[in-house]
């Protein structure tokens, strides 16, 4: 399987509620206790798998329905004999439906309900305070508990969901940072994106028995892996005219290790031609580097013509690696907007893009506009601060392709990839990704393969998105996530690349 679905919080409660209906009106009949039971099961495996010699688990439960999880893992650790202390942040009176009854059926089997002032003793904690009804920063007594759990250094599993993360949209401000985190039923947005993966630890799921199609009928959104069929297989008969030329407009003074990077990621990506324009500075070191690519003077006496020259012969054109605030950047800006292919914008591309009148007219082009910001840049390009943007990556990704009339990005933990036909979420990356160069390789990356699929440009931005981060993965497996360097994952890149062709 290359996607997996991922759905709001909304959706989910929506499934559960047509699991619970009887089999005449299409659901499985059955009960809120049962769907209880088995998540709670699937929950106390997961710990004492990973916690075997445990004596005693401090179990924490809000007055929310998904309370009810917390309850039933109480119940079901006491019957193997296990010590339990059982805390309710919620009183029961505050508690109702089936996480009333589930409370009612542990005080019945003897567990003690203690109080939300209860210091927590146990080393191992399971976290239910809040789940996918979660809209607004933990309140009062949750957050303290919140801040409790965090104090300890002993092991946390959350159920469903890290209590205090949004399961839509991944933002946090408050929130427990857990070991291992079980869902059920359906995949949360927020578990994948924003904060979600540093939140949640180990991530598991399980579905309860509920069948997948219950799901069919709720719009989800695609959980996206790297896999064989997004890009083609090189023709036998090819010529390099037919792989694209990539033209990559970059490297001011002091930054042109970024422009080289961009060039060589997109010639081991299968680009048949690559021409780097830059200052003249850089001609030894990208000689040196990638002998490969040809090269023009961007700052010479007659560069507007030459840069224009070199627009008309490419395929398509990557703007913004290593290309500097200065004069000459302004001077590419201008020559640009008479540009009618693709368009590939990173980096301070980005940042002419945000604030010159005559950069925000390449969106009116009528060519294909591609843009790869981080958090700071799509605020900046939004006009907003960087914390709105992470409040809801989402929703920040589909604003740049409505203003700008653009495929975009928003890079971080769950990139989010927007294209015209919808969203996205990569299901690669760590963080080692977070150092100097990966844009300049990803903003080569997506050049090239857009450069070789004319036809599906969008297809082609997507499947670079999820081979830089799968490659970058794959680097971080061999030599760890810290020695992890742009640099490094150029072969792995190519690497990947080949062995999809051997199959």
């Amino acid at each position: 399987m290359t996607d997996l679905p991922l759905y709001t919080a909304e959706a989910c409660r929506a499934i559960d509620a047509k699991a619970m209906q009887p089999l005449t009106d299409g659901g499985l009949g059955v009960s809120g206790q049962e769907l209880m039971q088995r998540a709670a099961q699937f929950a106390l495996d997961t710990l004492l798998s990973r916690c075997p010699n445990t004596a005693l688990i401090s179990i924490l439960c809000g007055k929310g329905n998904n309370a009810g999880d917390g309850y039933w893992v109480a119940m079901l650790a006491k019957q193997l004999g296990l010590d339990v202390q059982l805390i309710g942040v919620a009183t029961k009176h505050q508690l109702s439906g089936d996480a009333l009854l589930a409370c009612e059926r542990a005080e019945a089997a003897g567990l003690v309900v203690e109080g939300p002032d209860s210091p927590i003793r146990g080393s191992v904690v399971v976290d239910d305070l809040l789940g996918t009804g979660m809209r607004v920063a933990a309140r009062s007594g949750q957050a303290e508990a919140i801040e409790a759990i965090n104090a300890l250094e002993g092991y946390v599993l959350s159920i469903d969901l890290p209590s205090g993360l949004n399961a839509d949209t991944g933002s946090a401000t408050l929130a427990v940072k857990a070991d291992v985190t079980v869902s059920f039923i359906a995949r949360k947005i927020g578990l994948y994106t924003g904060r979600g993966p540093g939140l949640c630890g180990e991530r598991l799921f399980t579905n309860l028995g509920v069948p997948d199609t219950l799901a069919e009928p709720y719009p989800n959104l695609p959980l996206r892996r790297w896999h064989p069929g997004l890009v083609p297989r090189l023709p036998v008969d090819t010529y390099k005219q037919q792989r694209g030329h990539v033209l990559i407009v970059g490297g001011c003074k002091g930054m042109g290790g970024a422009a080289i990077l961009g060039a060589e990621t997109a010639l081991r990506s299968g680009a048949g031609l690559v021409t780097v324009a830059t200052d003249p500075a850089n001609l030894s070191g990208l000689l040196a580097r990638v002998p490969e690519a040809m090269w023009v003077d961007a700052l010479g006496a007659d560069a507007e013509h030459t840069l224009s020259s070199a627009m008309a012969a490419a395929s398509v054109v990557v703007l913004g690696p290593g290309l500097g605030r200065g004069a000459w950047a302004q001077q590419v800006i201008g020559a640009l907007a008479s540009y009618d292919g693709p368009l590939v914008i990173d980096a301070d591309g980005l940042y002419w893009l945000a604030d010159t009148a005559q950069a925000r007219t390449l969106k009116n082009r009528g060519a294909p506009l591609f843009l790869t910001p981080h958090a700071g840049e799509a605020a900046r390009l939004l006009e907003c601060s960087t914390g709105e943007i992470l409040s809801n990556p989402r929703q920040a990704v589909i604003d740049m392709t409505e203003r700008f009339n653009a495929t975009c990005l928003l890079k971080g933990p769950g990139t989010i990839i927007g294209t015209r036909m919808g969203q996205a979420i990569c299901a690669h990356g760590n963080p080692g990704m977070a150092s100097a160069g990966m844009g300049d390789v990803l903003a080569g990356l997506v050049g090239s393969l857009i450069a070789q699929q004319p036809s599906s440009p969008d297809m082609a931005f997507t499947a670079g998105v999820l081979l830089h981060s799968a490659a970058a993965d794959q680097a971080a497996e061999k030599i760890g996530m810290r020695g992890l360097t742009a640099s490094t994952i150029i072969a792995h890149i190519a690497a990947l690349l080949r062995e999809e062709r051997s199959v």
